[in-house]
């Protein structure tokens, strides 16, 4: 598998051991790092070993480094114990320098940005082997619980030990409920990029994304404006989906998309390997559904394609115990045929949204959790 070979020297032994057992836990696919914290050690490997691709230096290694790497032109990236602000920080990156104390993913994302413009050829990662399945999260209905399910489906994935995207494309989002990464581009940087830059697209693709510290999702933080979403940019997002599962990084992909049908909603769906279709037990999401069914019949006979046959047809916040109701039977009876007999439905789990240091995390040990393991392994079928 290609990996970027990465020296790191510095005197500071825990600081290396640290940021080395970091990038091999986390970025193993990503990085072949060698580790240094004596100078003399370096300059035997420098004339034994090829001329690794980035150099992080700190202090005491700065001069020699660039002294060697003028030889081979090595990307070298003084590491620094100053603290930047953020004008600072961006004339620092200018001149190749890096903080040393920050959390691990703002390192990465620095080092690959760095990588991507020093890189005098197109540079991609090998994809691993590992087959990735695209799983779309749909309603035409407002409310009806998509996100919620898009998010208990990523850390239900987390949770089984599993690797896990998810990509938000709501207009309006709630991702900062949910997952907490740090990180300062966001997708309308990553679309930007798509429509105007494509160089070393998967190093891009890698420095944006987001790590959430307790389940390990990977995600975007959401775009500046939602005039983003406006624009057509079906080409984009089908180029994103196919960089983000052919990376074979994941072993699922959770789009979560908004209620309309466009141009770029229905270029993700035609993406999509699966598409959970979301909807409440009441006579609105039955009408909505139905427009959508007509909607999709015009689409095949013009287009000549067809989505329908990725569907996973979910009837969600299914109350237990209440009495019979003539509006509800009927449409779950009419919701049974649509989906041909073969729906799931996910409980109305009270409390499900735990409050937990100014976000959100759902109980999975609820029956919610255990409805949508059951809806997971029908999406791997």
């Amino acid at each position: 598998m290609k990996r970027i070979s990465l020296v790191i020297a510095d005197d500071d032994q825990d600081f290396v051991n640290c940021l080395a057992e970091y990038l091999m836990l986390y970025h193993g696919d990503k990085f072949e790092v060698t580790t240094f914290t004596e100078e003399a050690s370096l300059r035997r490997y420098w004339q034994e070993e090829v001329l690794p691709e980035i150099i992080l230096a700190g202090p005491v290694f700065a001069s020699a480094c660039k002294e060697m790497a003028a030889e081979k032109k090595a990307l070298v990236i003084a590491l620094t114990c100053e603290i930047k602000d953020e004008k600072n920080d961006e004339n620092a990156r200018s001149k190749k320098e890096l903080y040393k104390y920050q959390c691990g993913e703002r390192i990465v994302a620095a080092l690959l940005e760095l990588f991507a413009a020093e890189a005098a050829a197109e540079y991609a990662f090998t994809p691993q082997p590992r087959k990735t399945k695209t799983i779309g999260v749909f309603s035409p209905v407002g409310g009806a619980g998509k996100t919620t399910l898009a998010v208990g489906a990523s850390m239900q994935t987390a949770w089984e030990g599993k690797s896990c995207f998810y990509l938000n494309l709501e207009n309006m989002t709630s991702v900062p409920l949910y997952f907490f990464g740090e990180q300062r581009e966001n997708l309308s940087g990553i679309l930007y990029y798509l429509k105007n830059n494509r160089k070393n697209l998967s190093i891009h693709l890698e420095k944006a994304k987001c790590i959430d510290p307790l389940t390990k999702i990977a995600y975007y933080q959401p775009p500046d404006n939602v005039i983003d979403f406006k624009e057509d940019i079906a080409t984009e997002l089908r180029l994103l989906l196919r960089e983000l599962s052919g990376s074979g990084q994941y072993d699922r992909i959770f789009v979560d998309l908004s209620t309309e049908v466009n141009r770029n909603n229905l270029a993700v769906l035609q993406a999509c390997d699966r598409i959970i279709l979301v909807a409440e037990p009441n006579m609105t999401s039955l009408v909505k559904l139905q427009q959508l069914f007509r909607e999709l019949d015009l689409l095949s006979s013009r287009e000549g394609w067809d989505i329908r046959d990725k569907f996973v047809f979910v009837l969600n916040k299914v109350a237990k115990g209440l009495p019979e109701d003539p509006e509800r039977q009927y449409v779950q009876e009419a919701w049974s045929g649509l989906s041909k007999g073969t729906f799931f439905k996910i409980p109305l789990v009270q409390g499900l949204a735990l409050l937990q240091n100014g976000g959100y995390r759902l109980d999975l040990n609820s029956e919610f959790g255990k409805a949508l393991y059951s809806l997971l392994q029908a999406c791997e079928d």
